[in-house]
């Protein structure tokens, strides 16, 4: 497996939410939960269609917060 790096990548959303469960009379009970809602402008030219985009999510101290990986 081959990984490269991708630039330009552009952030146009991003945003972190609470998510609320479907049984709200029970949420006490339950621990927070979050959705992160994001949206990202990603230059395709020359990128094989069997390749996977696999994206590597950082924080202000770059620590990897999250890892997401699509077939594209």
């Amino acid at each position: 497996m081959e990984l490269r790096p991708v630039e330009n990548v552009e952030r146009k959303y991003f945003a972190v939410k609470e998510a609320v469960p479907e049984a709200a009379a029970r949420a006490h009970d339950l621990p927070v939960r979050l959705e992160w809602l994001y949206e990202y402008i990603v230059p395709s030219a020359g990128v094989p269609l069997t390749d996977s985009l696999v994206l590597v999510l950082r924080d202000a101290e770059n620590h990897i917060v999250a890892r997401v990986a699509a077939r594209l």
